[in-house]
């Protein structure tokens, strides 16, 4: 008798856990619905709002059914992946590819949802609550449904233009690359040639380095790499020539070896006969 009371006690705290679940849901499929791109997928969150609203009524059904009010539970566990699901809804652009990232959220919410009502219904079956049970595996066959659907939605209509959407983002990402590497070295090639014809050092060839500017992105980084080294050269010789030039032209203002012997010497003082 006791083994009893403690699995419908656990039964009692699972379904006031899910009545928060489902209540949680009511809140997220409508703006689930408002931000997917793709129709099918938001009629699926549409139609499943509708399912969640007739879920909320099979759960107050079987804690009535059991004697218990209708008061839900804080549920941790839906709030969180609603939180990530939001989280990375708001930070990915309208499309396909968020469509993807709804999707997966989704369907872990679904899988929670089968997994707790899975638990219950088997509690009602054990405590020979036939009535409940019937009412919980509704709902969960409406879950495997809903996730089945999902799956669908994302191999026939989501997941290909998402990989799509992805390769143009990257696409567009290496060609800016690759213009910013070529403006940068056109403009390191023109301030060294600046410098080399300052010192007298030979000209750059300034054509083969736009040259290499205008490799493909698959060399951008090899490129810029070339060049940055070029240019650390040229400016090491273009600093040695400007010292010795400098040391030429200008007097010089640190004392010889022999002027600073000489120097000590006629300070030392002399020695007392």
């Amino acid at each position: 008798m006791s083994e009893a009371t403690s699995v419908r006690r656990h039964l009692i705290d699972e379904l006031r856990d899910l009545l928060d679940a489902e209540q949680q849901l009511t809140r997220a499929l409508p703006k689930f619905a408002e931000a997917a791109a793709t129709p099918p997928l938001k009629q699926a969150f549409q139609k499943h709002l509708k399912e969640t609203e007739r879920q909320l009524d099979r759960l107050n059904q079987a804690l009535a059914a059991l004697g218990e009010a209708p008061r839900a539970k804080k549920c941790v566990g839906m709030r969180g992946l609603l939180a990530e699901g939001n989280q990375m809804v708001g930070s990915s652009p309208k499309g396909a590819l968020r469509d993807a990232i709804m999707i997966s959220g989704a369907q872990k919410v679904e899988h929670y949802e089968m997994a707790a009502y899975g638990t219950a219904r088997t509690y009602a079956e054990v405590l020979g609550r036939a009535d409940v049970a019937r009412l919980l595996d509704d709902s969960l066959q409406e879950e495997k449904a809903a996730d089945q659907k999902l799956t669908e939605i994302a191999g026939e209509a989501v997941n290909e233009r998402a990989a799509e959407e992805f390769h143009k983002q990257g696409a567009g990402i290496l060609d800016q690359s690759a213009k910013w590497v070529g403006s940068t070295v056109g403009a390191a090639a023109r301030t060294v040639q600046r410098a080399a014809g300052a010192v007298s050092l030979r000209e750059v060839d300034v054509s083969k380095m736009r040259d290499a500017a205008s490799a493909t992105a698959d060399t951008v980084t090899e490129t810029a790499q070339a060049v940055v080294k070029r240019g650390r050269r040229l400016t090491k010789q273009a600093t040695r020539s400007a010292r010795a030039l400098a040391a030429d032209v200008l007097p010089s203002q640190k004392p010889t070896r022999a002027r600073r012997a000489s120097k000590a010497r006629g300070s030392k003082p002399g020695r007392k006969k």
